[in-house]
């Protein structure tokens, strides 16, 4: 069974102007031309500067405190955290002394990067619990760019059971583990999403925008999503999204099987036990993404 559409423009880090992703390093060493054509660093280099500055203090780091350590101008180091705010790479808070912190974008790239191997370790000690005290398949999805990817699935030893596969894209209209995972992420990644094709599988489907956000504006308010019959008429699914410590959601733990099954009196116990699994992964996945990062050291 499958469950389940660009990356969203880049903005250029010139005020007022739009370019293509691939253009953005052509671009770049126009925005920070007030030092001369000698600085060994270049502007890019000047960008990456401030970058590991705010991933070394972050929450910490002001303004002043980036321009007295680079001993640059407070002008050119607003101008660096401007651009990267423009691209997600950080973020700040508000007021004169405002503080600095790294980006969702930031966080969503070294997540693409990581290899799926340690996921899967990880994970499928979890989902074949879940399986045994459930009895349906259960899947982890992770967000990759724009798209809901399958990164494990495990199914029941039984005759009538769903089946997941490994690798297959969830879209966001209609599949729970998609719905689950975007309905955490930036407007702009949302418009995005669903300005591509989003097909029609069953008389259940919806592809109208204003019923997607709100049912996107559901699962944020009750910490769960459903796909009923909205992928195949006779199957069903619950997802709920793994919230990491700063609030992201790049995964999602679902469970599906025959539509009857799923969506029974049971449901409000599938979906704790849900939640209660996805707590855990999130535990172990944060552990494991710490790891992971050593090799980058």
């Amino acid at each position: 069974m499958m469950l389940d559409m660009p990356l969203r423009p880049v903005n250029a880090l010139v005020e007022n102007k739009k370019m293509p992703e691939d253009d953005l390093l052509m671009e770049i060493p126009s925005l920070t031309d007030t030092h001369s054509d000698s600085d060994s660093e270049g502007p890019l280099g000047r960008y990456m500067s401030v970058l590991e500055l705010v991933a070394a203090f972050q929450g910490a780091l002001t303004l002043a405190d980036a321009a007295t350590i680079l001993d640059l101008p407070k002008t050119t180091v607003h101008r660096l955290l401007k651009g990267l705010e423009r691209a997600d790479l950080v973020h700040s808070g508000r007021g004169r002394n405002r503080v600095y912190n790294l980006g969702p974008r930031l966080g969503r790239l070294l997540h693409a990067a990581a290899d799926e191997g340690w996921i899967t370790a990880l994970a499928r000690p979890h989902l074949q619990e879940l399986v045994e005290t459930s009895g349906e398949t259960c899947y982890l999805t992770r967000l990759v760019g724009h798209r809901v990817l399958v990164a494990v699935s495990v199914s029941p030893e039984v005759r009538w059971r769903g089946y997941v596969q490994p690798g297959i894209e969830m879209l966001p209209h209609a599949a729970a583990t998609a719905k689950a995972i975007m309905a955490f992420q930036s407007n702009g990644l949302i418009e995005q999403v669903l300005s591509g094709t989003l097909p029609e599988f069953t008389a259940n489907t919806r592809t109208d925008a204003a019923w997607i956000k709100n049912e996107f504006a559901k699962v944020r308010e009750h910490n769960y999503a459903t796909c009923i019959g909205e992928i195949d008429e006779g199957l069903a699914a619950l997802a709920v999204p793994i919230k990491q410590s700063n609030g992201q959601v790049l995964h999602a733990l679902g469970i599906t099987g025959p539509l009857q099954r799923i969506m029974d009196s049971f449901m409000p116990d599938r979906i704790k036990i849900l939640k209660l699994a996805a707590s855990k992964l999130e535990s172990a996945l944060s552990l494991g993404a710490s790891i992971a990062g050593r090799n980058d050291k």
